[in-house]
């Protein structure tokens, strides 16, 4: 017989019906790992991830069978007392915390064995109640030796004051929630085993105590979070927000000098304790954005304007297209229209004018030498091969190939294995974070390996695609380049000549013209003997970086591999018309 825990499936205690939980596939990989996206159901025996897909059911000859149920022991009712030591009660009574407090919290004082001190100790024993039953008694002395009962079940300490509260307030330990309890908020918990280490990978174990209340929790109204800051407290704030999520979490500042709230209690007071509770802010939503965050920026736009785009090298084609890190640039064209080469010499004038790095992959352009051979030619403006006095020397072919290794990482998987997104990706990523890297270009779109899942149209694995290069531009501030190939164009029946390809035309959908954030498309009329070649800029979602709808005239010099603008405009004249389709 199965069990979900066959699947690295982790339900908690009784469990029953439907229930999401993190799923062993990808919430370990995800940046929002303690998100459950795993939707189990204990009848059906069925489960199915939101994130990645993964979907399974156990047997079905089977009747679905959950994991053992984790049995805990109760201490004995006997263990409780009343009385608390005078020691004790001077004790708290410096740390600003009366008898009444402690009476309400039912701690009292008893002699109990600690390991760190190796002998029965004079202790403060806090007992954790849950729907009125004793579940677990918790020790400590003065000086933080601390026990707990035998397997007690993990959860809140003074959960049972909470049942109907409109908020919680959580601590990290039993005294700060009782300094709370002191000063008026009597629905204060702590939680059980103290906070999570920074460095501890999984604080799931330590945190059970809130998993196992958390129905409590979702009830509240509000969650107030009052723990310590130092590296453990802030590492117990991010796993609670994550847990609980941040609609409800507020968040607490201290007077400058105390760590934690009982602190700010002994130096400051009791009314110290109530203004920094009362002033509790919400937590940060991922992806909320207040003004204030931005407002410098907003008042420089107002004095100075949007700042323009970086120069591509080409002052008169600057006024229509220039670079803006973390933007996706479709590049499309007939075929022979020059997309790569152009391409290329964009990437070679970042380097020489910005001092950039680029990653490449450019699988037509092979073999690799090749590809290398056409970097070197436009940084230094000879050719390569052939003989003549204008080909490159020895000496410039050495030192223009020691500045391409420097400058240009190329993506080459074996040539048995087509590369999916994923691992184009992921290779770009490591150009980013070793060597620097600023330009990203991917030539074509269709020597990628594209796997869908059957359920997704092409259309929506386009918008997909588009969107992860959107993400990895913005996130890594990354000029990215995608080449991609028209759909079979018609030739113009009067002129004999293909029209200017739109970013509509490109096979597979409209997302592509959709999802990019500027667009270029190329076209030379490959009957003409002059190697004039038009940009036609069709799409530039930000003004302040170009102008859309106009075009700018190249002249690429076959032995060198450059482009040139034959003859600039005046800086007074009007702009070409847009030649061929809109």
């Amino acid at each position: 017989m199965s069990h979900f825990s066959d699947f690295g499936i982790d339900l908690p205690d009784h469990f029953s019906g439907d229930r999401k939980v993190l799923c062993p596939k990808c919430s370990a990989s995800r940046k929002k790992s303690k998100d459950p996206c795993l939707s189990v159901n204990g009848e059906t025996g069925m489960w199915h991830c939101h994130n990645c897909g993964w979907s399974g059911k156990l047997n079905e000859s089977e009747t679905p069978a959950l994991p053992p149920r984790k049995t805990y022991r109760r201490p004995s009712a006997e263990l409780v007392g009343s009385n608390i030591d005078p020691r004790i009660i001077d004790y708290f009574a410096n740390r600003g915390i009366g008898a009444n407090a402690l009476a309400k919290a039912k701690v009292y004082s008893t002699w109990h064995w600690l390991p760190g001190t190796g002998e029965e100790t004079l202790c403060i024993a806090f007992p954790f109640y849950k729907d009125g039953e004793l579940i677990n008694v918790k020790y400590r002395d003065a000086r933080k030796n601390m026990a707990q009962e035998k397997d007690p079940e993990p959860c809140l300490w003074n959960i049972d004051a909470c049942k109907k509260a409109e908020t919680i307030y959580i601590t990290e330990g039993e005294i700060d929630a009782l300094t709370l309890i002191e000063c008026g908020f009597s629905t204060a918990v702590s939680v059980d085993k103290g906070a999570p280490q920074p460095n501890d990978s999984d604080a799931t174990k330590k945190l059970e105590c809130v998993a196992n209340c958390i129905e409590i929790l979702e009830n509240a109204d509000a969650v107030v979070l009052v723990t310590d800051k130092d590296e453990p407290g802030l590492r117990l704030e991010k796993e609670l927000i994550d847990r609980i999520g941040p609609a409800k979490c507020r968040l607490v500042t201290y007077p400058e000098g105390c760590k934690d709230i009982n602190e700010v209690l002994t130096r400051c007071g009791s009314g110290a304790v109530v203004k920094a509770i009362t002033a509790a802010v919400p937590a940060p939503v991922p992806g909320l954005r207040q003004m204030a965050e931005f407002r410098a920026n907003i008042e420089n736009y107002y004095r100075k304007g949007k700042p323009r785009g970086l120069t591509t090298g080409y002052p008169d084609f600057d006024r229509y297209f220039t670079f803006q890190p973390g933007s996706v640039n479709l590049v499309t064209g007939i075929p022979q229209s020059g997309k790569s080469e152009f391409v290329h010499q964009l990437v070679v004038n970042a380097i020489r004018l910005h001092d950039w790095k680029a990653a490449v992959f450019s699988p037509e352009m092979l073999p690799v030498e090749n590809l290398f051979a056409n970097f070197a030619e436009k940084l230094s403006g000879k050719p390569f091969f052939g003989p003549g006095e204008e080909r490159m020397s020895w000496q410039e072919m050495q030192d223009t190939l020691a500045k391409v290794d420097e400058y240009i990482k190329v993506i080459l998987p074996d040539a048995d294995k087509t590369p999916t997104l994923d691992e184009l990706l992921a290779a770009a990523q490591v150009c980013v974070t070793r060597y620097g890297v600023k330009v990203f270009v991917i030539d074509p779109y269709n020597e990628i390996e594209h796997t869908r899942t059957q359920w997704m149209s092409e259309t929506e694995y386009i918008s997909y695609f588009m969107a992860r290069l959107r993400k990895f531009a913005r996130q890594n501030g990354v000029v990215v380049f995608l080449v991609a190939h028209p759909t079979k164009l018609k030739k113009d029946e009067r002129t004999k000549k293909y029209p200017v390809a739109t970013l509509y035309d490109i096979a597979g959908s409209a997302n592509f013209a959709n999802k990019t954030d500027n667009g270029l498309s190329l076209w030379r009329d490959p009957t003409a003997k002059s190697n004039i070649v038009q940009v036609h800029i069709l799409k530039i979602k930000n003004k302040h970086i170009g102008r859309a709808n106009t075009h700018q005239e190249f002249e690429w010099n076959r032995k060198n591999g450059r482009f040139s603008i034959p003859a600039p405009y005046p800086e007074s004249a009007e702009p070409p018309p847009t030649e061929g389709r809109n």
